[in-house]
């Protein structure tokens, strides 16, 4: 880093400079994933002439599963190395900001990998398919996020990747799994809480709460003196999706940034 620039609060020169150290501490990892996906879709080739992930048409592509399973593993260890005693004392000891190398996990995490994984597996599914037609099957798929369900499946990765990264700043062990059961508690509560409280204004109205139903994410609510309307209903829909997808990930990124500030400001007394 350039002594000059430590003088700044925040720069993204060291940020920029942060995310490569990062990537570069991965890529043997995702090289690994990698060479797996590819070496079961060979195997697929030998067995069916088909390249199980290029062929798959039910459901959610293979494609987009792994990326986004990838990434959340990624996002769930990404702040592991402050945690630790020697791993942490070398991240304190990193001449960049707190916010700086949080902002360089958030990045790596919601930014760049699943970017860099599209990419590589746009050219694996390309050279798949290439394999498979040479090898007697129809190779006439290849895969590419340029569609409106890639749009959404980035969407709902990047808010539960950026609960996992301030799950990764709170716990120094598990972080993963306690992220995820809390999580998990905390949907739970809040769809409770929700139903709880719309069963209680149609009981004052008539309404009967057996017929509490759920549709396709939808809440649906039929009472006894009608139903809910529909620009109630799509009231609530939208509620959720603010919930969703702006309260929850500013809460994730600002209460990540705080730990991370945090645990720093701690260390360094110490």
């Amino acid at each position: 880093m350039e002594a000059q620039s430590l003088d700044r609060r925040f720069s993204l020169v060291r940020v920029a400079r942060l995310l490569r150290n990062r990537v570069l501490d991965e890529a043997s990892t995702i090289g690994i994933g990698a060479a797996i996906v590819l070496a079961c879709n060979l195997l697929s080739l030998l067995v069916s002439h088909r390249a199980f992930y290029n062929s798959q048409g039910i459901g959610p592509s293979p494609w987009i599963v792994t990326i986004v399973l990838g990434g959340l593993l990624l996002a769930g260890g990404s702040l592991k190395a402050m945690h630790d005693g020697k791993s942490g004392t070398e991240w304190l000891l990193l001449p960049a900001t707190p916010l700086e190398k949080y902002a360089a996990a958030l990045a790596d995490s919601i930014l760049f990998f699943p970017l860099a994984a599209a990419i590589g597996a746009i050219a694996m599914s390309a050279l798949l398919a290439l394999l498979e037609r040479a090898a007697g099957g129809p190779g006439d798929r290849v895969w590419a996020p340029f569609d409106a369900r890639a749009l959404v499946a980035w969407a709902d990765y990047a808010v539960a990747a950026l609960v996992l990264l301030a799950g990764s700043a709170a716990f120094r062990k598990a972080a993963l799994l306690k992220t995820a059961a809390i999580f998990v508690a905390f949907g739970i509560a809040f769809l409770g809480l929700s139903a709880l409280g719309l069963l209680a204004f149609f009981g004052k109205h008539g309404g009967s709460a057996s017929q509490l139903r759920f549709f396709s994410g939808w809440l649906h609510i039929e009472g006894a003196g009608g139903n809910l309307s529909e620009r109630a209903q799509k009231a609530l829909a939208v509620g959720f999706k603010i919930a969703r997808y702006a309260i929850l990930p500013i809460f994730a990124i600002l209460f990540g940034a705080a730990r991370v500030a945090e645990k720093e400001a701690r260390d360094e007394v110490q």
